[in-house]
This record gives structure tokens, C-alpha cells and sequence, in this order.
């Protein structure tokens, strides 16, 4: 069977090393396989970060995984391996004299017949993963075998691990999204275009339960009663729907109640998995969009914590439009700051586009706007 790579290799293994991405313990019947395939009489799988790591992980048939998880047995490994590049293999002839480092770890494990073939699979800074096949008999036919079938899976072996590392990074980053969503002072909610709710943090309830019956949130939909609050948050997910990168902002007025919004509307992916921005919302691939309403009300100028929160500005660019709104010019800024004049133009263009704008004057006009419904 041929699969994308080229090669004639076995189907059921390939798909079982991609299987461990999401299940590391099938990692055991990867090594049963290779053992089986190749004739080995032992395999094992050791991941760790240095020399010492006393958590190293490791998955093995054939031999005790306490006597591979050792620090002595760690430390031969990450002496053995330090000078070998990603994808190099190591053949070590167990009945030869050994270096007294590796000696007595190795043979503790595999005992003193035979030849042990060692594949670096990942090697990445500190960290490292190794796959280790012991053949118990003379010769060097079996370890050649092996190894050249190592060469062929080693692509998918590479794949699967670069995803499962994609995977984790985006579970800590959507752990770290949904945590400070819960925790902003920012009324926000995950809705879907026709207003169903799929996460409202304590702001937004709050916010509801003082806004005198303009919005009403019950059975997980948003009901706004005001029209006009309506028909902007309407228009905003349309903005969004097709420029998801940009958050759309808008100020709204309500003349005869006499309150005003400041409304913003950010795309969210809500594909499940890699591209999920908050672990536990989507099930679906539906649209969904993170809403901001802040009711405004009489204020002095703004501060710049206050204007980072509403337009998702940083610290430094937030500074920025804090100075820009109370007159100051970019040379002025640069020359306080002590940096070039071209850097805060660069800073301030990273701001409007924040923001949706592509003008000084207007990024001047929303944060004057701002400024007096605040």
C-alpha cells in the first residue's frame, strides 16, 4: 500500500502514530506493532528534557519502564543523543564495551546479547523524544531492516508530534482566553448571528440586570428590546462576518430614553479543536462572535486602562491614543519616550488597524467620541 509519502509501508501502524495525538496511550500498541514488524524483542518510546529530568515519559514493551525512566538511564540517553541531529539513528552492540555512562543503564534494561537501534524523533531545545528497538540476536540484518523502515514512518512520526504540539499550545491558549473572558470588567458574551448565547460572563449579567429592560438575556438568547441597540449590534456582525480580523466598534444613542451604547463585535472561529479560541463553546462549526456593550454615561477624559479594555489596544498603543487625545504630537511622544519618530507611526498604525480605522483623524474622531459619552 502506498501512502502520501511514497513509500510502501504498513497502513494500520500509520494510522495508529497519528491515533496518538489524541490518545498518547496508544503509544503501546505502536511499539507492539514495530516489535511485531520487526522482529525486535523490545521497544520503547522515552520523551524527556534533560539529563536529569526525573519526569520523563515513557512507554515500553519488553522492558521495565522504572529502569527506563531512571535518572541514570535519562542521562545515558541524553548523553548518547546530544551530538545527534533530529532523525539520526544510533546502533549500539550490546556484547562490546560500552562507555561507563551508558554501560550499566543500558544493559540494566536491555541485558548484554544483541544490538539496540535508537531513533531520535524529536529534538527540540531541551526536549527529546527517542525510539529505542532491542534485537536480541547477532548480526546486523535485522537492525538494517528496521531502520529503514523507521526512515519511511519517521515523516508521519514528525507530523504527529507537531500537531499534538500545536494541539497543546492551543489548549493553554484558549485555557488563558476563557479565563480572563470570565474575569474581564468587560460586559461580554459568545453569541451567534440570530442571538443565542453560548458563554456570558458576570459583567454582561450585570450589565443586563442594570439596563432597564433595554436588553433582556433569558433561555441563553439575547433579547434587545431597544431597537436601535439592535439594528447596530445587526449591523456590526455583518461587519465582522465578512472582515473578521478587524473589531467593529460603534457608539449608539437612544435620543427619547436618553442612553448611549459603545457596541463591539469580534469574529470568533468556531471550528472545533485547532482553530477554537475558547475550549468549551463550539460544538458546531457555526459562526460565533464575541459582544461588548458598555452603557456610557458623563465621565472625565479617558484613561488609557480604559481605552486599551474597549478597543483591544496594548498597553503601549493604548499610551499612545491617551497622549494623541490630549494633544500631544508623535515627535513630541518619541521624544518622551525616547524613541524614533517612525516607532510611534508604526505604533499608531498598529492601533488604527485595532480599531478599523486607516486615518489619524478618525482614530482622533472615535476617541474624541469616546472621550465624551464616557
Amino acid at each position: 500500500m502506498v501512502n502520501s509519502f511514497g513509500e510502501d509501508i504498513c497502513l494500520p501502524l500509520v494510522q495508529l502514530i497519528y491515533e496518538t495525538v489524541v490518545s498518547p496511550p496508544e503509544w503501546q500498541k505502536v511499539i507492539a506493532e514495530l516489535i511485531d514488524i520487526t522482529k525486535a524483542a523490545a521497544g520503547a518510546v522515552v520523551g524527556f528534557k534533560g539529563a536529569e529530568d526525573r519526569r520523563a515519559s515513557v512507554f515500553a514493551k519488553g522492558v521495565p519502564k522504572s529502569a527506563l525512566s531512571n535518572p541514570p538511564m535519562i542521562a545515558a540517553l541524553h548523553a548518547a543523543t546530544l551530538a545527534l541531529g533530529q532523525g539520526a539513528f544510533l546502533t549500539i552492540d550490546l556484547k562490546a564495551r560500552l562507555s561507563p555512562q551508558w554501560e550499566v543503564p543500558v544493559r540494566e534494561c536491555f541485558g548484554t546479547e544483541g544490538s539496540l537501534l535508537t531513533l531520535v524523533l524529536v529534538k527540540e531545545g531541551g526536549r527529546r523524544i527517542t525510539l529505542m528497538l532491542h534485537f536480541d540476536r547477532p548480526g546486523r540484518t535485522e537492525t538494517d531492516r528496521a531502520a529503514e523502515m523507521l526512515q519511511k514512518l519517521l515523516p508521519h512520526f514528525q507530523t504527529a508530534f507537531a500537531i499534538q504540539k500545536a494541539t497543546l499550545l492551543e489548549r493553554e491558549r484558549s485555557a488563558h482566553m476563557e479565563s480572563a473572558f470570565f474575569s474581564s470588567s468587560a460586559p461580554s458574551a459568545i453569541i451567534t448571528e440570530d442571538y443565542q448565547v453560548r458563554l456570558a460572563n458576570g459583567s454582561f449579567e450585570k450589565f443586563v440586570e442594570a439596563s432597564h429592560l433595554l436588553v433582556e438575556y433569558s433561555d441563553s438568547a439575547i433579547d434587545f428590546v431597544d431597537s436601535a441597540l439592535q439594528d447596530e449590534v445587526a449591523r456590526l456582525i455583518g461587519l465582522a462576518t465578512l472582515h473578521g480580523r478587524v473589531r467593529h466598534v460603534a457608539w449608539v444613542e437612544d435620543k427619547v430614553k436618553n442612553v448611549k451604547w459603545l457596541v463591539s463585535v469580534d469574529a470568533l472561529s468556531g471550528r472545533v479543536g485547532l482553530g477554537s479560541q475558547f475550549k468549551n463553546v463550539f460544538a458546531t462549526n457555526e459562526r460565533v462572535y464575541m459582544l461588548t456593550i458598555r452603557e456610557l454615561g458623563g465621565n472625565s477624559l479617558l484613561a488609557p486602562d480604559t481605552i486599551k479594555s474597549i478597543f483591544g489596544l496594548t498597553p503601549t498603543e493604548a499610551d499612545l491614543a491617551y497622549c494623541l487625545l490630549r494633544g500631544e504630537t508623535a515627535s513630541e511622544i518619541a521624544r518622551q519616550r525616547g524613541v524614533s519618530k517612525n516607532t510611534v507611526h508604526n505604533q499608531l498604525a498598529s492601533a488604527m488597524a485595532r480599531v478599523g480605522v486607516n486615518r489619524q483623524t478618525q482614530f482622533l474622531h472615535c476617541l474624541s467620541m469616546l472621550s465624551a459619552m464616557c
